[in-house]
């Protein structure tokens, strides 16, 4: 298995099974795009699996057929769950290995707290790791960061029966849960974000709708009556839109619970328009952005969309939604992208690359302010984890997460310079749980 191919690197010449046959003629292989969308596998892994012309494709998903009608190799979307069945689990002991792994690189970044949003696998997977993976670190205090693990939303009953016996969090304070994960559509660059009007470089298809509206809506409701925040990967704009309105109608129906559940959108790179800014607003719906995705994205996005729709009012319109007053959060989308918050918070400011000249800058007019940027990665997200009473800023009475540079990152930021500040330290309530090799020295023995 592996990860990160993009068709953008060589052309745009979508790959297929042949090319990688002659790596490996025997071993099954799979390659997930960088988006994770989209899947390569060679044709050992189309036998094993049955993969042919006739197979029956699960509704929001597609097998790329090509000359003779014959499958190419890419599977999209739901389609990938043909194959994950044939693909091992890892055991409970590799999945405690992985997440250690994991949280070492997490706190290099200067990063006090995650959202787990679940992986892509089966349902069941995902309420393992919670079970069996997280509460077990930190029944043994085994978490050095905060983690905010979401389940499918589909299983809400199970999870409704968990924060009715445990509460939200665990104990210790830092594993959370009550969050429900869900997906209205798929990426820009697989062509399947669910558009309201046809692809500029493929009219045949808007993209593709990954769940049901009927279905989505009947379990947003029903989270949403019993106190459940919901959080809704949404690319394209008509995916946006469907979600907003699901919220909506979830909220008129419920008007007698308290407060909003403040529920969330993932991703929202495109939007319809004025209207769908201002619903985000009335709602209190939280726009969980990923500033990353626009260095990838930015080199396709006219091709892809046209020019009106891939403009800074409908693409990546963070200035645009600020100025609705739409709550926003950044995060990084990791593995898709790097985890890299500092890099996230240049980009959103600057629309490009710190390698890059100001001239390559993407529709500079979207840019946020740098005081927003950090706003939105520190005090946004915590908001959006509904954790904004413990972390997000520092003062009194706080949690005292914080990370220490060996720069001005607010300097940096205002000035486009291009070399971001390196982490030197990270503090997750007040613990001292990262120290670079070179700030060791200076720090030794601080907490």
């Amino acid at each position: 298995m592996g990860h990160g191919w993009e068709e953008a690197h060589w052309g745009g010449v979508p790959p297929s099974a042949d090319w990688i046959d002659g790596i490996s003629p025997v071993n099954p292989v799979l390659l997930y795009r960088m988006d994770v969308h989209m899947v390569l596998i060679n044709t050992a892994a189309l036998r094993l699996v049955g993969i042919d012309s006739n197979t029956e494709v699960p509704e929001g998903g597609k097998v790329v057929l090509g000359n003779g009608n014959e499958p190419t190799g890419i599977l999209v979307d739901n389609a990938i769950a043909l194959v994950m069945s044939h693909i091992p689990n890892l055991t409970l002991g590799g999945k405690m290995q992985a997440l250690k792994a994991a949280v070492d690189h997490i706190v290099t970044k200067g990063v006090t707290t995650v959202c787990d949003m679940g992986s892509i696998g089966e349902v069941e997977e995902v309420w393992e790791a919670l079970e069996q993976v997280y509460m077990p670190a930190a029944d043994k205090g085994e978490l050095p960061i905060r983690v905010f693990a979401m389940v499918p939303l589909t299983t809400w009953p199970r999870l409704h029966q968990l924060v009715k016996a445990r509460g939200r969090a665990h104990p210790g304070g830092h594993l959370h849960w009550g969050g429900l994960k869900a997906f209205a559509d798929g990426s820009l660059g697989s062509r399947t974000a669910l558009m309201k009007e046809p692809y500029a470089d493929d009219p045949t298809t808007r993209g593709i709708r990954l769940t049901p509206y009927s279905d989505m809506e009947l379990l947003v409701q029903a989270a949403d009556a019993v106190e459940l925040q919901v959080a809704i990967h949404a690319i394209g704009d008509q995916a946006n839109d469907d979600v907003l309105a699901m919220y909506s109608h979830a909220q008129r129906n419920n008007s007698h619970l308290a407060s909003p559940r403040r529920h969330r959108i993932e991703h929202v790179q495109h939007v319809s328009g004025s209207d769908a800014m201002l619903a985000f607003s009335q709602l209190q719906t939280v726009a969980v952005v990923n500033p990353l995705h626009l260095l990838s994205d930015m080199h396709i996005m006219t091709d892809r969309l046209g020019r009106q729709r891939g403009s800074a009012e409908h693409a990546f319109a963070y200035n645009a939604m600020l100025k609705a007053g739409v709550q926003m959060a950044f995060a990084s989308d990791w593995p898709v992208v790097p985890l890299d918050p500092l890099l996230g918070m240049y980009t959103a400011v600057h629309r490009r690359s710190p390698d890059s000249p100001a001239s390559q800058a993407w529709h500079i007019e979207g840019a946020v302010l740098p005081e927003q940027a950090m706003m939105a990665h520190t005090k946004g997200a915590a908001f959006a984890c509904g954790l904004e009473g413990s972390i997000g800023v520092i003062r009194p009475g706080m949690q005292a997460d914080f990370t220490v540079l060996d720069g001005n990152l607010p300097d940096v930021l205002h000035r486009g310079l291009n070399e971001l500040p390196k982490v030197k330290a990270t503090y997750v309530k007040g613990q001292l749980q990262y120290v670079s090799a070179q700030a060791a020295p200076d720090l030794a023995g601080r907490t």
